[in-house]
């Protein structure tokens, strides 16, 4: 309950200042666990980027295991281990954006996934 008072604030979960963004691999790939560069973002498997640093002290396997999908596609590690949870609206505040498409793959019309990314 701790975490849906905060996520109803009126706080800027994502950092963005209510702004939606297209997330490139090269600055997801920056936020993650070695993150220097600010919050830590995870994909879904719509492709939606969130950012989950301040969703890290509420989470019940604690930071160390949330951090397992900091940037990158987290969606199988999710779906092993609780693929019930609605996490779109639990993190809905937390929305970054989307991820970007890159440019051959939007001409094709096809989503590629990066060969070291797992699903989130």
């Amino acid at each position: 309950m701790d975490w849906i008072r905060v996520a109803k604030s009126v706080r800027d979960l994502t950092g963005m200042r209510g702004r939606l963004i297209d997330v490139t691999e090269e600055e997801l790939q920056k936020h993650n666990i070695r993150a220097t560069v600010g919050p830590a973002y995870e994909v879904t498997q719509a492709s939606m980027v969130y950012n989950v640093s301040l969703y890290m002290d509420f989470h019940p396997g604690g930071e160390e295991e949330l951090m397992k999908a900091a940037g990158i596609y987290g969606t199988d590690l999710f779906d092993q281990i609780h693929r019930w949870v609605n996490y779109e609206s639990m993190l809905k505040e937390c929305l970054v954006g989307r991820m970007a498409l890159k440019a051959s793959t939007a001409l094709k019309g096809t989503v590629t996934h990066h060969p070291s990314v797992s699903g989130l």
